[in-house]
């Protein structure tokens, strides 16, 4: 084993440590129950428009490859 190998290694197992440690605790309802809180069932974007936008862009990333 290499030092690489130790070193990101201990990071990897240190950080999956504290991960699940931090896990263990719930936000308080102070946090929870807000009156601003994000509405996630409503979607600002629909599939179709995300689809029409990548394309959009890996033919416009396309087009300045074939100028270049």
């Amino acid at each position: 084993m290499d030092a690489n190998t130790l070193v990101f290694g201990s990071m990897a197992v240190l950080s999956l440590a504290v991960f699940f440690y931090l896990g263990k605790f719930k936000a308080s309802k102070k946090q929870t129950e807000r009156d601003d809180r994000i509405d996630w069932s409503v979607r600002k974007f629909s599939i179709w428009k995300i689809l029409l936008y990548s394309l959009a862009l890996v033919g416009g990333i396309v087009l300045v490859q074939q100028f270049i």
